[in-house]
């Protein structure tokens, strides 16, 4: 059977919004707490709420990645190890369109997205609120930007790795356990 790209496009986006799901509980738990634990709450669920999207992604790109090799091997096709970029891209799109319309809101002073923008990217929620505590967007500064670029990044690389593993049919059992010894 052909490596399906377009269903793989339409998956890649699907576990970008899963990634989202599990980071609203990462907020959720994070709201109950943080009173009670103050930074360290950030930083913890902050931490847990990234591996939610660098462990979902890395598997699905993994997934897909050993069955793309396999297609490439058994059907000729030629999906090769860097539509895993691809993936990641798309799985990001949703991310960077709220990114876009935050910097729009903090720039024109238009509207206020602060708050939508916290929860429409749960994930992160717990590390912005470090930098952003309040919910207006005036009190959000330019600076705030240097992090949520590395979390975009966090799509595309952790889908590229897990796909090129998976694609490579590398073990990571053998590589952690035994390492290659």
């Amino acid at each position: 059977m052909k490596y399906d790209k377009k269903s793989a496009r339409i998956y890649a986006l699907l576990k970008g919004l899963q990634a989202e799901f599990f980071g609203i509980f990462v907020m959720l738990f994070f709201w109950a707490v943080a009173k009670a634990m103050g930074l360290f709450a950030n930083l913890m669920f902050g931490f847990t709420g990234l591996m939610c999207v660098v462990c979902i992604l890395a598997d699905y790109g993994l997934k897909q990645g050993s069955s793309a090799a396999s297609a490439d091997k058994l059907h000729d096709d030629d999906v090769g190890s860097k539509f895993g970029w691809q993936l990641g891209l798309i799985a990001m799109m949703p991310f960077a369109v709220t990114a876009a319309l935050l910097m729009i809101s903090k720039l024109s002073g238009g509207f206020d997205f602060l708050a939508i923008y916290k929860l429409a990217n749960a994930c992160l929620f717990p590390l912005l609120d470090i930098f952003a505590h309040s919910p207006d967007i005036k009190d959000f500064r330019l600076g705030v930007f240097a992090l949520i670029v590395p979390y975009l990044a966090l799509f595309p690389i952790s889908t590229y790795i897990g796909f090129k593993w998976g694609y490579n049919k590398v073990d990571l059992k053998d590589m952690i356990v035994y390492k290659k010894k």
